[in-house]
């Protein structure tokens, strides 16, 4: 039975830029662990879509074709990794255009299922921000939260995370837990 994840990129898949943004290939750097836990989401049925607000287009810091070019790169790499990726689903905009498909707003979420034919209920959302679990909130998606912050904190947040773990293998390895 294949199984639908919905995944952040930027803090999930790839460093973030704190306070800046991915803008080249030269830029991005796959997180610990973020290829071996799409390896073990492929072996296991799962099929991982990209869900990410990317400004940074919106902003003028790259054209469209930049933001192409490291995704196309990105998921070769995932691929010669034993991985797969779905589908990669991104909002350009930045927040002052009040695009329904930037997080939090459920747009990219939604697109994603229309596109892929899943329930909310059975998917996940792996995400590392605020805005990513409000988007989960929005359709009824359960999340997992990569973050390095202790799990204290969760139940401060708006909609609590099913769990918090450190990264995307962490996030993999829970999922085929609780299959």
């Amino acid at each position: 039975m294949q199984r639908f994840v919905l995944l952040d990129r930027d803090g999930v898949i790839n460093r973030r830029i704190v306070g800046g943004y991915v803008t080249c290939w030269e830029e991005f750097a796959f997180l610990p662990g973020a290829l071996e836990g799409l390896r073990l989401l492929a072996e296991n049925d799962y099929q991982p879509i990209v869900v990410s607000n990317q400004a940074g287009v919106g902003k003028g810091l790259m054209t469209p074709a930049d933001l192409q070019e490291i995704t196309r790169k990105f998921i070769a790499e995932v691929e010669a990794h034993g991985g797969r990726i779905r589908g990669v689903y991104y909002c350009t905009h930045r927040v002052a255009d009040d695009c329904p498909c930037r997080k939090p707003k459920p747009g990219l979420l939604l697109n994603a299922q229309a596109d892929h034919h899943f329930s909310f209920q059975d998917a996940f959302l792996i995400g590392d921000s605020e805005s990513d679990l409000r988007a989960a909130q929005a359709v009824g998606c359960p999340a997992i939260l990569v973050s390095n912050a202790s799990s204290a904190g969760l139940e401060k947040l708006p909609y609590a995370p099913r769990v918090a773990v450190p990264s995307l293998l962490a996030a993999a390895a829970f999922l085929l837990e609780a299959k």
